[in-house]
């Protein structure tokens, strides 16, 4: 019966799944979050524009008129549906009355309404990632953002929150599609290129335990300890991909992990200031969860990276202290290399 009264939706359903088949549905994102700021993402995407020519790519001005489109769509669908009459036509309406037939019309448009609308934040949220990656491969775009906000950011979001001045009024303008809702089409390498704008992949598996032990060379924090001991106090290992500009630890935030760069290179970052430069087998973050202070930088990848990150579980200090005594003098020890190292920088 639901396939009837879908079917009945004209092609509102028809719609709802081609776009969902397209990106398909970020649930962590919470209602209307990317389409309360719809405009302000239209609005940015033109001052952008305008500032460097060669800022729209090809796939930008397709997703982009293709997610206005099924806005603009969803907004002006008539859902004024004469139920009655839907009802009279349905074959086996013997087997069901038509106030729960109402009831059931009405729960699945609703239904699907709720999916149409989780579908356009999606698509808003690509589109914005795919905003800001773009503006970030533009030295013009580069520079204005840098003096045009307090701080480096990288999303919409961030760059109202953040900016000190109103650009509506330089920017300020609507966006109509030119398509249908089911006309645009997408080849596999263009979705591969909107679904790889995804900030992070996180895998969880035991073998990242044993990379982090083979790595202790690198990692000061572990110097003399055993790979007993190492595997013994280290807990929620995680291996994890950053994309360029993505922020890893944000400044004044409280936190525990402490990471290890694999790969790539990062900068780390007070306001717009830098402040550091972390390279490949580095360990970052590592104060915070010691000390249990507040992040004292941002940290955001220069490059695609890839990091291990890991907790210590101080819960275990009465059960093997000797082991923990051995990790607070590696801390202490590195923290006294990294003052000197500051002192000497300044001279």
């Amino acid at each position: 019966m639901e396939d009837y009264i879908k079917s009945k939706l004209d092609n509102f359903y028809q719609i709802i799944e081609y776009h969902e088949g397209i990106l398909g549905i970020n649930d962590t994102l919470s209602n209307n979050e990317y389409l309360n700021i719809k405009d302000k993402i239209f609005n940015v995407i033109n001052l952008f524009s305008v500032m460097d020519d060669q800022f729209e790519t090809k796939l930008m001005k397709k997703f982009l008129n293709d997610t206005v489109c099924l806005i603009e769509h969803f907004y002006n669908i008539d859902i004024k549906y004469n139920i009655e009459k839907i009802y009279n036509d349905y074959e086996k309406k013997e087997q069901i009355d038509f106030l729960s037939f109402e009831k059931l019309f009405k729960k699945v448009l609703k239904e699907e309404k709720l999916r149409a609308v989780k579908i356009m934040n999606t698509k808003l949220y690509y589109l914005d990632l795919y905003i800001w990656h773009e503006a970030m491969r533009s030295q013009i775009l580069t520079k204005f953002i840098k003096n045009f906000t307090t701080s480096s950011i990288f999303g919409t979001k961030e760059f109202l929150r953040h900016t000190t001045k109103s650009f509506n009024s330089i920017c300020d303008y609507k966006i109509n599609a030119t398509c249908k809702p089911l006309e645009v089409k997408y080849s596999k390498a263009e979705i591969g290129e909107l679904k790889s704008l995804e900030p992070k992949e996180e895998i969880e598996c035991d073998e990242i335990v044993q990379k982090l032990v083979d790595s202790k060379e690198n990692i000061r924090f572990f110097k003399n300890m055993r790979d007993e001991d190492i595997k013994h106090i280290v807990k929620d290992v995680k291996f994890i991909r950053y994309n360029p500009h993505e922020i890893i630890i944000n400044l004044l935030e409280e936190g525990d992990e402490i990471f290890f760069l694999l790969e790539g290179s990062c900068r780390a970052s007070i306001g717009a200031n830098i402040v550091g430069q972390i390279d490949k087998n580095q360990i970052f973050g590592e104060f915070a969860p010691i000390t249990k202070e507040k992040r004292s930088a941002t940290v955001r990848a220069n490059t695609k990276v890839k990091v291990i990150s890991f907790k210590l579980a101080f819960e275990l200090y009465e059960e093997d202290p000797y082991v923990f005594t051995q990790l607070y003098k590696n801390v202490i020890a590195e923290l006294v290399q990294k003052i000197n190292a500051k002192n000497l920088n300044k001279l």
